[in-house]
């Protein structure tokens, strides 16, 4: 069972009394339903279920009830948010969710108002809102998020809600989705020849880190390498993020490509390229049939190359913060 405070804040609203207070076990159907009630605005309603919800963040040894702020109105959960530390920058906090019915629209600017005491009232001197690459929060996979891109620019509720409370846009991303069916590699002759040259060899990888082992428990991360035949030297290497069977969070026909280091040079090797185009010719027969990732939108050449392998920008978003006084 998950702790709560009984601390709760009320205001009103428009003749509306609506309560801000932390979850509560019972809470959790209603967060699966608000979830689905603001992406449906944007488009499909997401697979997300109950089960999915607290598979992806409840249920995680990290989760903290107090982190976890609903809105409540005549008993009825209106919008929540959750927060976690970001583990890599210990005085920041990532608003990980953000999300509100129609009738939520009259709270959410005093929902957030409460999160960022509650932040402050926690050590934390900044925010930032939104998953991005995410593989600490828990989040990653959970439709629509995928990899995170930080704010859909679509979700322009929340960017207007951003923009009144004093937040500021930072970060540009892009999600790049690739089918993988059909799929052909194309005609390049130093590809050619390391398709000669090189073997692929793959492994299963569980993080030493336990937040971040837990954050990633709903995936199964696989390591892949190219290696040179004559030398055995690692030529190329990334991971691919599939959706653990018995979990699923994300959907099974769906993969994350995770660049790791390449995002601080922004562009590929040669070798590189050629491993990310065989991965995703041995997806399709895996009924893997779509992969994605997420790319700051100033690398350019980034971009390009990943263009040549067939992946299309499909949504743009971007990295809100603010510093609290």
């Amino acid at each position: 069972m998950w702790h709560h405070d009984e601390n709760a804040h009320s205001f009103k609203l428009m003749n509306l009394v609506v309560e801000i207070r932390q979850f509560r076990n019972g809470d959790l159907p209603a967060l699966a339903d608000v979830w689905v009630q603001h992406w449906s605005a944007l488009g499909p309603p997401p697979p997300v279920s109950t089960a999915i919800i607290e598979q992806s963040v409840l249920s995680r040894t990290f989760f903290d009830a107090q982190h976890l702020l609903v809105a409540v109105h005549d008993d009825h959960v209106q919008g929540w948010c959750h927060f976690a530390p970001d583990v890599y920058q210990p005085s920041t906090a990532i608003l990980s969710a953000i999300c509100f019915t129609a009738e939520g629209l009259e709270s959410c600017d005093q929902l957030l108002s409460t999160a960022e005491t509650l932040i402050a009232e926690s050590g934390f001197d900044r925010i930032v809102v939104g998953p991005l690459r995410d593989e600490i929060s828990g989040y990653a996979g959970l439709a629509p998020l995928g990899h995170g891109i930080g704010v859909s620019v679509n979700d322009t509720r929340v960017s207007s809600l951003l923009s009144r409370q004093s937040y500021t846009g930072g970060q540009n991303v892009v999600r790049m989705t690739a089918n993988t069916n059909p799929f052909r590699m194309p005609v390049d002759r130093q590809w050619m020849q390391l398709q000669r040259s090189t073997r692929m060899q793959v492994e299963q990888w569980i993080p030493a880190d336990p937040r971040h082992a837990s954050a990633m428990a709903h995936l199964d991360v696989e390591h892949h390498e190219l290696v040179d035949h004559r030398s055995d030297e690692v030529l190329a290497s990334l991971s691919i993020w599939l959706s653990d069977p018995d979990a699923q969070v994300m959907n099974c026909s769906q993969a994350i490509l995770d660049l790791g280091q390449i995002h601080h040079r922004a562009k590929l090797e040669s070798a590189e390229s050629f491993l990310i185009g065989s991965v995703i010719q041995l997806l399709a027969n895996r009924r893997v049939f779509t992969i994605e990732t997420a790319v700051d939108q100033d690398c350019s050449e980034l971009i390009e190359q990943l263009a040549k392998l067939n992946f299309q920008s499909s949504e743009r978003g971007q990295r809100w913060g603010k510093l609290l006084a």
